[in-house]
């Protein structure tokens, strides 16, 4: 069975950072709107540094969780005066109550919820604050991820991954519920074009670690996927063969109870 590290190490993640970077900093500014400084930050899955280093400009003290070593020492390289763990964001290792704010940029909706939510309450004081993004069910890649299931399990696109299922306001309350308090969830979105459908192919193959991972691990349906991507960047490419599109995302604020 593959950890989360073999997927994210499938590829380059350097062109996928790139393009979350408006949302790393817009987390870090949404922190600063809730809590001041000086006050201790916990970053779940955090890259290759982008959001640590908006939350460190704040003035915070940011501890970085990362698992995949690839990615983690390139974090390292950019944000040296962070501190940078080898965890999962289910089991960071640090104290009961040692942290003012956890904060994640799409890292944090790839853990297993359940636990996931557990620890982030354990690791918060009381009133610690929760800033975290995840896909919701709108735009460029909730589409994406439909087709590109369907390829590979036909059927299965009118199942929501438990990832996407953050950007459904019911089930992102009652994962959060038990815990936190004052659960705030902001639909918006996010420019995801392309300069041409093959530009859009070379982030795939090239700089998505989780679509190059997939091509390598589905045996006889990897032709599938890749014919199902192009398929789905040509539908959205206009006369010119530019992608012009956006993608849906919630921004999901709340404070430990």
């Amino acid at each position: 069975m593959s950890s989360p590290s073999d997927i994210w190490s499938a590829s380059d993640y350097a062109p996928t950072a790139a393009r979350l970077r408006p949302i790393s900093e817009l987390v870090a500014t949404e922190l600063a709107g809730r809590l001041p400084t000086p006050a201790a930050v916990v970053d779940i899955g955090s890259g290759h540094g982008d959001g640590v280093t908006a939350l460190i400009a704040h003035g915070y003290a940011v501890t970085a969780i990362e698992p995949t070593a690839r990615i983690r020492e390139v974090g390292k390289q950019n944000v040296p005066s962070a501190a940078w763990r080898d965890a999962l964001g289910e089991a960071t290792g640090l104290d009961d109550s040692s942290v003012d704010a956890v904060t994640s940029t799409f890292g944090s909706m790839f853990c297993d919820p359940t636990p996931g939510t557990t620890e982030w309450a354990r690791i918060l004081r009381p009133g610690g604050e929760l800033v975290m993004t995840a896909w919701n069910q709108e735009g460029f890649l909730a589409t994406m991820t439909d087709a590109m299931m369907e390829a590979v399990n036909p059927g299965s696109s009118k199942q929501t991954p438990p990832h996407m299922a953050w950007g459904i306001d019911e089930v992102a309350h009652e994962r959060l519920s038990q815990w936190f308090e004052s659960i705030h969830i902001e639909h918006r979105e996010l420019e995801w074009s392309f300069d041409s459908v093959e530009d859009g192919m070379r982030l795939y193959r090239e700089g998505s670690p989780t679509h190059a991972w997939m091509a390598e691990n589905i045996g006889p349906h990897r032709e599938a996927l890749w014919t199902a991507l192009r398929d789905h960047l040509e539908a959205h490419a206009d006369t010119s063969g530019r992608v012009n599109s956006t993608t849906g995302y919630v921004l999901i604020t709340a404070r430990r109870r």
